[in-house]
C-alpha cells in the first residue's frame, strides 16, 4: 500500500519507513508543505500521515486545503500535543469530509502507529453493475407539504416503527417507538422529513394522538413481548402542556398491565428553565411515566436539565458510543458521565451500540440498556414479533 508522510521533524522519516516497511507499504515521505501537495496532486496515496505541528502552514491548514481539493484520502494523524489536541483535530477534519483512521500521539508513537498501519487496506471499488444495466437510483417520496401531511395524519397513515432496547445479555427489555409516515405506494418516510414539518405545521397535536392510538391498538401483540418500558417521545416545544399530559395520561392507563410508559422530552435541554415543563415532568412521573433525558451531552444546557426536571433514566447521544475508542479523552469523558449518572441513581440507556467491542465496554461500565443497530434497527411490530416473540 501506498502511503504519503508530511512531517518536517527528519527524524520522523527512517521510524516510519521501518514500521510502513515491516508490513509491505511504501512510503513518500515529505518535509514541506509545497512539495507534499504536488506528490498528493500527482500521486494521490491509499493513505496520508500528517503531523498537525508542521510552522507556518500547521496540518489543520493541509486538512482545509485536501477538503476543498475534494481528495477522499483516508488520515492518520500525529502530534506531539497529546490527546486532546488531537481529538479536536480529527473532528475538524472528519467535519471537512475526510476520514480518520486514527490520531496517534508522538509520545506514543511506538506503540499505536504500527497497529494502525498494520489494519489499513487498499479500498477495492464496488463491481461495476452487469453489461448492458444500469444501478437504480433509490425512489424518492414525494414532496410533503403542511396540508398533504394533514391529510395523511387524518387518514391514519402515521405507523409506529419499534427498535429494541436490551439487557446486557440480550434480552429485550424495553422498545423505543419511532415515527413514520406509510405513503399509499407503501413508500415510508423518516421521522427526519415528517416531524420537522410537523412542528413547522402545527401538526404536532394530531400526529402524536394519531401514533398513541397506533400504540393502544396493538396492546395485545405488545404483551406478548412482556416488556419492561414503550419509550414514546415528546416534542413539549410544539405540544400544548395539557393536552401533553392527556395523551399521556391516556397512553399509560391504555398500556396497564402490558408494561410501562418511558417518556423522552424532546428540546428539554432547552427547555429546563420553563416552569411549565418542570410541571410537565413531575407531572408525568405522577401519572405513572417513567421520564428519560434523550441525548445526553449534546446541548449545552443538558447538566442543567438534569437537575430541574424529575428524570429517573438517562440516555446517552450516539455520539459518545461511536467516539468512545477514537480518544483516550473520547472514553474518559464517557467514563465520568457514566460514574455521574451512577451516583445519581439513574438508569443509563446507550444509543447508536453497533459494535461487539461498544457492548462488552459499556456493560463492564455499568450500563443497563441497549440501544443500537447491533441489536436491531427499527421495524414494524410484526418484524419485532418474529424476533423476540414467544415461539410456538
Amino acid at each position: 500500500m501506498q502511503l504519503t508522510c508530511l512531517d518536517d521533524d527528519p527524524r520522523m522519516e527512517p521510524t516510519l519507513r521501518r514500521f510502513a516497511g515491516r508490513l509491505g507499504h511504501d512510503v513518500r515521505y515529505h518535509a514541506n508543505a509545497s512539495a507534499f501537495k504536488q506528490d498528493i496532486l500527482s500521486h494521490p496515496p491509499e493513505l496520508v500521515v500528517l503531523d498537525l505541528e508542521l510552522g507556518r502552514e500547521t496540518g489543520l491548514d493541509i486538512v482545509k486545503w485536501l477538503s476543498q481539493q475534494r481528495l477522499q484520502l483516508p488520515i492518520v494523524l500525529l502530534s506531539g500535543h497529546g490527546d486532546e489536541l488531537l481529538d479536536t483535530a480529527r473532528r475538524i477534519a472528519s467535519a471537512n469530509g475526510l476520514t480518520v483512521r486514527g490520531a496517534v500521539s508522538k509520545a506514543s508513537m511506538v506503540r499505536d502507529l504500527p497497529p494502525l498501519l498494520a489494519a489499513q487496506q487498499p479500498s477495492t471499488p464496488p463491481p461495476p453493475p452487469p453489461s448492458g444495466m444500469l444501478a437504480e437510483a433509490p425512489a424518492q417520496p414525494a414532496a410533503l407539504d403542511g396540508p398533504t401531511l394533514a391529510g395523511h395524519i387524518a387518514a391514519g397513515r402515521i405507523e409506529p416503527f419499534f427498535q429494541p432496547i436490551v439487557a446486557g445479555d440480550g434480552t429485550l427489555k424495553d422498545l423505543e417507538v419511532l415515527t413514520r409516515l406509510r405513503l399509499p405506494d407503501g413508500t415510508i418516510v423518516g421521522a427526519e422529513q415528517v416531524i420537522p414539518l410537523a412542528e413547522a405545521s402545527g401538526l404536532i397535536p394530531s400526529l402524536t394522538e394519531s401514533l398513541f392510538e397506533r400504540l393502544l391498538a396493538a396492546k395485545a401483540t405488545l404483551a406478548d413481548l412482556s416488556l419492561d418500558h414503550l419509550s414514546v417521545n415528546l416534542s413539549v416545544a410544539q405540544l400544548d402542556i395539557v393536552l401533553a399530559k392527556a395523551l399521556v395520561r391516556r397512553l399509560v392507563d391504555g398500556l396497564a398491565g402490558c408494561c410501562d410508559v418511558r417518556v423522552e422530552l424532546t428540546e428539554s435541554a432547552n427547555l429546563a428553565d420553563s416552569q411549565a415543563v418542570r410541571e410537565l415532568g413531575a407531572e408525568l412521573r405522577l401519572l405513572g411515566a417513567s421520564l428519560a433525558m434523550d441525548d445526553f451531552g449534546t446541548g449545552y444546557s443538558s447538566i442543567r436539565a438534569l437537575a430541574e426536571l424529575p428524570y429517573d433514566t438517562l440516555k446517552l447521544d450516539l455520539c459518545f458510543v461511536a467516539e468512545m475508542f477514537d480518544s483516550s479523552k473520547a472514553e474518559r469523558l464517557l467514563a465520568a458521565i457514566l460514574i455521574l449518572s451512577q451516583n445519581l441513581g439513574l438508569k443509563v440507556v446507550a444509543e447508536g451500540v453497533e459494535t461487539l467491542a461498544q457492548a462488552q465496554w459499556l456493560r463492564e461500565a455499568g450500563v443497563d440498556r441497549f440501544q443500537g443497530y447491533l441489536f436491531g434497527p427499527p421495524t414494524p411490530l410484526d418484524e419485532v414479533m418474529s424476533r423476540f416473540g414467544p415461539k410456538t
